[in-house]
């Protein structure tokens, strides 16, 4: 397998779009119920909590979950800033296992932490994909 064959690194696993509206669907509510509050004199702590669940809804939308690069898998928040990274010295050091990827790491297999129900189906078909194809790449 040569490197132009295999899809495009970094291969981004984005979150589910159902999880996406569930969380933009709360939040919506509780924002509309916080702002008939308002409306009949009262403030309530349901308008600033849909809002924050309406902003993570938005987050898992449009943000990336987590990027496969040739020497590293990042992990991201909703913020879409990296807050863990997990390197291996070749990519073949990468393995699935049933729903879990694995990194190897001096001889010890080390789970990376990812819930694969809520990655995008089609992203993890595609993760799928390259690691079958077993792409004997070396890291930088």
């Amino acid at each position: 397998m040569t490197e132009s064959s295999l899809p495009a690194l970094p291969c981004f696993l984005r979150y589910k779009r159902e999880v996406a509206i569930v969380f933009m669907l709360l939040g919506g509510l509780n924002v509309c119920l916080g702002a008939w509050l308002l409306l009949l004199g009262q403030f309530h702590f349901t308008l600033i909590l849909g809002c924050l669940i309406a902003f993570i809804g938005w987050g898992y939308l449009t943000k990336p979950m987590a990027a496969v690069h040739l020497d590293h898998i990042a992990l991201y928040n909703v913020l879409g800033m990296e807050v863990k990274s997990y390197a291996f010295s070749a990519f073949n050091d990468l393995q699935l296992q049933g729903r879990q990827l694995y990194v190897q790491q001096g001889g010890t297999l080390k789970p990376v932490k990812l819930p694969h129900w809520m990655i995008h189906t089609q992203d993890w078909q595609t993760l799928e994909a390259i690691l079958s194809a077993r792409p004997q790449l070396q890291a930088k």
